[in-house]
C-alpha cells in the first residue's frame, strides 16, 4: 500500500488486458480459480440497475494468495463492483472470497467488460468477460464527470494528484450515451496530449491554472462538450534537516517470454528526500530486452497508479523520473505494460517485488 499522510487519488489510467492463461502452475504454487467464468445479465433498460451477480474466487494452491487489485475494464461506466471481499485480501489455501457485479447500461446494444483480478498466483491477472444488453431509449450523449471534482460547471481533473510541473499525469475521459465508439478531441495544457480514445497524458510544462474545453463525438457524429482546469504547482520542498529518510529501495522486474524474448527491468525508489516530516520520493524505472519495435510507448504503474511511460529504442528504455510528492512505497508493485491502455493489444509484461524492506 502506498505510505502517505494523505489518500492515494483515483486514476482514471490503467494497463490493458492480457493474453490467453499460461499453463497451471505447480501444486505448491498459489492459483486462482473463480466461478462463474463469465457473467450475463441479460436486457436491462438504460437508466435502471439489475440485480447482483456473485463471483467467487476461491485459493486452489498451497499457499495464500493476495490480491492486489480487482477492478472493471471494457464499457466500466456500465458495470460496477459493489461488495468486495477479495482487494487487499490475503487467502488462505483452499478459502474464498467473492464480490458483485451489478449492470447499469449507459446506452442501448450490447454491453461487455472484464472484471480483472490481479494477485500473486501465477495465472494472474485473471478476468471473468461481462455482458449485458440496454434497451429503451439511449440516453443522450454526455461527458462523464464522476471521478473529478466540478463547481461552477467546471471539472478539475487533476484534484487529490501530484500535478507537479514536469511531472507525469494523466487521466481519462469518459462519456456516456449517444451512439458508442466515442471519440475525443481538444487542446489541454501546454505538454499533455489528448487522445482520440479519451486518455490524457504527458508532463504539464507551466505552473498556474488552465482551463480548457474538451469535445466527445459519437459514431452517429453527436457531440458534447465539457470544460475542464488543470492546476500544476512546483515540486515539493524535500524534508527537513534532522528527519530520518527512507533510503533507496530497488526491485527486481521480471516476466515470461514476451515475443520470444525473456524481458527484464528495474525500479528504484529514492527516498532520501522523504520522511515523516515530509518531503518528496523519486521512482524510475528501466527496461530491457523487450522484443518490441523502436518508438514503442510502453505503460508503468505503481500500485496500478500511471506513472508514466517507456519509449523504446534498442529494446530499451527509461521512465522519466517520477516525483511520487509525500508518498514512500510499501507493498507497491511496479508493473509495464507493452502498450498505452487504450490500445486493444496491451499486455503485462514485467512486474516488481513490493519494496519490502
Amino acid at each position: 500500500m502506498l505510505s502517505t499522510a494523505v489518500p492515494a487519488a483515483a486514476d482514471g489510467g490503467g494497463g490493458g488486458g492480457g493474453g490467453g492463461n499460461p499453463p497451471p502452475p505447480p501444486p505448491s504454487a498459489a492459483a486462482v480459480q473463480l466461478t462463474p467464468t463469465s457473467l450475463t445479465f441479460g436486457a436491462q433498460a438504460t437508466g435502471t440497475t439489475s440485480t447482483a451477480q456473485t463471483i467467487t474466487a476461491t485459493n486452489t494452491g498451497a499457499v495464500a494468495v493476495f490480491f492486489n487489485n480487482v477492478n472493471t475494464n471494457g464499457a466500466s461506466l456500465d458495470f460496477t463492483i459493489g461488495t468486495d471481499d477479495c482487494i487487499g485480501t490475503t487467502l488462505p489455501a483452499g478459502a474464498s472470497c467473492a464480490i458483485s457485479v451489478t449492470f447499469s447500461p449507459t446506452t442501448t446494444g450490447t454491453r461487455t467488460a472484464n472484471v480483472v483480478y490481479t494477485d500473486n498466483a501465477a495465472n494472474s491477472p485473471q478476468s471473468v468477460p461481462l455482458t449485458g444488453t440496454g434497451t429503451g431509449t439511449a440516453a443522450p450523449l454526455a461527458i462523464n464527470d464522476q471521478f473529478f471534482t466540478c463547481t461552477g460547471g467546471v471539472c478539475d481533473i487533476g484534484a487529490g494528484s501530484n500535478v507537479f510541473v514536469n511531472n507525469f499525469f494523466t487521466t481519462s475521459f469518459l462519456a456516456s450515451g449517444g451512439t458508442p465508439p466515442y471519440t475525443w478531441s481538444g487542446q489541454p495544457p501546454a505538454g499533455l496530449t489528448l487522445r482520440p480514445s479519451g486518455l490524457l497524458l504527458g508532463a504539464p510544462t507551466t505552473t498556474g491554472t488552465s482551463t480548457f474545453a474538451v469535445t466527445v463525438t459519437d459514431a452517429a457524429g453527436a457531440t458534447a462538450t465539457g470544460t475542464f482546469s488543470l492546476t500544476v504547482t512546483g515540486p515539493p520542498p524535500p524534508t527537513p534537516p534532522g528527519c530520518q529518510t527512507g533510503g533507496t529501495l530497488r526491485e527486481t522486474l521480471s516476466g515470461s517470454s514476451f515475443n520470444g524474448q525473456t524481458p527484464q527491468g528495474q525500479a528504484t525508489a529514492d527516498e532520501t528526500q522523504f520522511s515523516g516530516c515530509g518531503g518528496f520520493s523519486i521512482l524510475t524505472v528501466q527496461v530491457n530486452r523487450v522484443r518490441l519495435p523502436d518508438g514503442t510507448r510502453l505503460w508503468v504503474t505503481l500500485d496500478f497508479k500511471a506513472v508514466g511511460t517507456i519509449t523504446l529504442q534498442r529494446g530499451s528504455g527509461t521512465m522519466a523520473r517520477y516525483n511520487m510528492g509525500d508518498f514512500g512505497v510499501s507493498r507497491d508493485q511496479v508493473r509495464v505494460n507493452s502498450a498505452l491502455p487504450d490500445v486493444s493489444t496491451a499486455q503485462q509484461i514485467l512486474i516488481g517485488g513490493s519494496f519490502v524492506n
